[in-house]
């Protein structure tokens, strides 16, 4: 095979990965939709523009086997209006999947969040400050400068 030929077939495998690797989101995302009451009325996932921003804020939180708090300044929970919840443990789809909505709603339906991740990070919208909640809903937050 020459060169040309295995460029090609490279990027059909490629492109196919990438569309199976999508599918595998749609089907987690319908899930979600099913198993937490009243999603589309509470919630809805986040947009391209919005991903892009989450994933650029994600990078700036030190991680360390998780999160590394003793790197990050200490914060009281605090009130908290629209937000961003992102999976930090599950299957690969999961991680590419960012809900937003009221962070006293993510609070209530932490139980149904839960069957998909035990572990959750909520984003405020300010992209700012974010609360940490781990598997046994102990919540931690603090913030990024």
């Amino acid at each position: 095979m020459d060169n040309e030929l295995k460029e090609l077939l490279n990027h059909k495998l490629a492109e196919n990965k990438r569309r199976l690797k999508e599918i595998r989101i749609d089907k987690t995302k319908f899930q979600i939709m099913q198993e937490i009451e009243n999603f589309s009325e509470k919630y809805r996932f986040a947009d391209d523009t919005e991903k892009k921003r989450i994933e650029t804020f994600m990078e700036k939180i030190p991680f360390h086997w998780g999160i590394d708090f003793s790197r990050l300044p200490e914060s009281p929970i605090t009130q908290h209006g629209k937000c961003y919840m992102c999976f930090l443990e599950g299957s690969e789809e999961i991680f590419d999947i960012y809900i937003y909505g009221n962070f006293s709603d993510f609070i209530r339906d932490y139980d149904d969040f839960f069957f998909f991740s035990a572990y959750l990070l909520i984003i405020d919208e300010d992209f700012r400050r974010f609360v940490y909640i781990d598997d046994e809903f102990n919540k931690k937050e603090s913030y990024i400068d």
